[in-house]
């Protein structure tokens, strides 16, 4: 039987290495080796956060005739200090879940998981509703230190930003 075929296939996988401790066949490798795309994980390329949230907004609201208007400033300040271990599919998990809670109006930071907002963030939101951007930003930095043992050098890092901006947001939020 005569049969046309191409075969895509995906790892996270090291292959060369993986080859080289003969823990992958070698010919096999060969074989599905034509061209190689490496795509960084979710973290290392927080730009396309946005994009790809509007992406999956616009897909949910083609799937679900719905017309949720996008995400707010805030809510994506949130994403993107977020790390993302489970890369592009965690945050399309994370938008339809957040399309979901959101009504009609744009996503807000209270439809996001307390994972993503922090403990501190998801109980100024109950108590006061929708928040501003700038206390956003401030419980994005305490919670950044908090996770880092006061280490300004790591929080800054964690958060993508330099950490002399670090210490000019400390001072605008009377942080210390």
């Amino acid at each position: 039987v005569k049969a046309d075929v191409r075969i895509i296939t995906a790892t996270n996988h090291d292959l060369v290495r993986m080859v080289g401790e003969k823990s992958f066949r070698q010919d096999l490798y060969y074989r599905v080796n034509v061209l190689s795309v490496t795509l960084p994980p979710l973290r290392d390329r927080k730009e396309d956060i946005p994009l790809l949230s509007d992406a999956f907004i616009e897909r949910f609201n083609r799937i679900q005739a719905r017309d949720v208007p996008g995400i707010s400033e805030g809510a994506l300040a949130f994403l993107m200090a977020y790390n993302f271990p489970g890369n592009i599919r965690e945050l399309e998990n994370i938008i339809e879940r957040a399309f979901i809670l959101c009504g009609d109006g744009p996503i807000t930071p209270r439809h996001l998981p307390v994972e993503i907002v922090g403990e501190e963030a998801a109980l100024l939101q109950t108590q006061k509703g929708a928040t501003t951007l700038r206390e956003m930003e401030k419980l994005l930095i305490q919670d950044a230190l908090r996770r880092n043992d006061g280490n300004r050098a790591a929080a800054a890092r964690e958060l993508g930003i330099h950490k002399s901006t670090l210490f000019r947001k400390l001072k605008a939020h009377d942080l210390g």
